[in-house]
């Protein structure tokens, strides 16, 4: 049996990476590898075991990058895959150790901004693959294409989401009515507030919503994420209170959210009271609370960049380039009117009760990135190239 070594954060993160890790280990050994978790972040300081997989600790490197070596070592891997940003992860203490042994299963949301520069991925994106000799994953299509304009050789696989748990309600205005959203055109968001680069678009997206609430007060807005996003993010409560729409969002509880106790089975009731789900990032490597949201029968409005525009099913708004420092390379920025006339197509099919053939093409949409789909049609093929290529 071969042994693959997995290394991101622990499965039980409620973060995207921690959502995937849990997702594609048992999948994986499905197909008959013995597969174990390398997790940087999220799990004890010690070895441990979650649903039969052995969990290796972080080490002192953030990334985990002066211990991967050695768990690969310890475990006898015979292929390591990474998700995580390839950038973040320093190869000098593992490429050498790991040659030919190493895929980077990783995120690509910056380019060249319609031909400003001539790179058309972030500089420590292409460096780090430059200086690895790992063999990249992208996953989207974007990231497949930003990379073999770079001069790589990417492999690709899709994130993948389990459609028997996202999925439409079986009662949308039972629902709504019970959390008293009746007759309400609702808005959602599912995105972090971290961080001071702006790129899930907070701003922009709130404001969107407070220039359509003053046209039409039947309207309202979800918020799943941190209201207070500490000294690196938004005080998302003082930015609805200035924007005047405070009684029309709603935010997750705090503690339910900072303690991930929010599992997928509550979130996807959650995204079964909405309309209209708006994912306008300055960038996604792939966007997954937008193909979750339309899983649930939620059509989505999204930036026209990065890995949105093959993820979102619903509208596209057109945004400018935007310099991302920590890319050196591009994003898009969403003008707040541009979201507003996205919102505004679905408000008006909501009144005519029209929006329902929208919902149907987007449930049908996110069926090709089901995770069972996933798994059959992309990773099992690219396992089968990556053996290969480790002889």
């Amino acid at each position: 049996m071969k042994k693959l070594l997995w290394h991101s954060v622990d499965p039980q993160w409620k973060t995207g990476y921690g959502q995937q890790t849990a997702e594609w280990v048992p999948r994986i050994a499905s197909l008959g590898y013995e597969v174990a978790i390398s997790a940087f972040a999220g799990a004890p300081q010690e070895l441990s075991e979650w649903r039969g997989h052995r969990v290796y600790p972080g080490g002192g490197d953030r990334y985990g990058a002066d211990v991967l070596a050695d768990h690969a070592r310890h475990f006898g891997a015979d292929l390591v895959i990474t998700l995580m940003d390839a950038y973040a992860l320093d190869p000098e203490p593992w490429a050498d150790k790991l040659k030919g042994r190493v895929a980077q299963w990783m995120p690509v949301d910056a380019d060249d901004g319609g031909g400003l520069i001539s790179r058309p991925v972030g500089l420590l994106d292409h460096m780090r693959l430059l200086q690895s000799a790992a063999q990249p994953i992208a996953m989207s299509r974007y990231g497949e294409r930003q990379l073999r304009l770079a001069g790589h050789r990417p492999l690709y696989v899709p994130h993948g989401i389990d459609c028997s748990v996202f999925r439409p309600p079986e009662d949308k205005a039972g629902d709504k009515a019970a959390a008293g959203l009746s007759g309400t055109f609702v808005i959602g968001m599912n995105a972090t507030n971290i961080g001071n680069l702006n790129r899930k678009c907070w701003p922009e997206q709130l404001a969107a919503f407070a220039k359509l609430h003053r046209r039409h007060p039947d309207t309202a807005l979800i918020a799943h994420t941190a209201r207070h996003g500490g000294k690196n993010g938004y005080n998302l409560g003082t930015l609805v209170s200035d924007l005047g729409i405070a009684s029309a969002v709603r935010f997750t509880d705090e503690y339910t959210y900072k303690t991930g106790l929010a599992d997928q089975a509550m979130i996807s009731a959650t995204y079964g009271l909405m309309d209209l789900y708006s994912g306008c990032s300055m960038a996604e490597g792939f966007g997954l609370p937008i193909m979750e949201a339309q899983a649930c029968g939620v059509p989505s409005v999204v930036t026209d960049g990065s890995a949105m525009s093959e993820v979102g099913c619903g509208w596209k708004v057109q945004g400018e380039p935007a310099y991302s420092v920590l890319h050196h390379a591009y994003w898009r920025s969403p003008p707040v009117d541009g979201i507003l006339r996205a919102y505004e197509k679905a408000y008006q099919l909501w009144r005519r009760g029209a929006l329902g053939d929208k919902g149907a093409a987007a449930r049908e949409h996110a069926l090709a990135y089901d995770a069972g789909r996933v798994l059959i049609r992309h990773w099992k093929p690219v396992l089968e190239e990556l053996e290969a290529m480790c002889g």
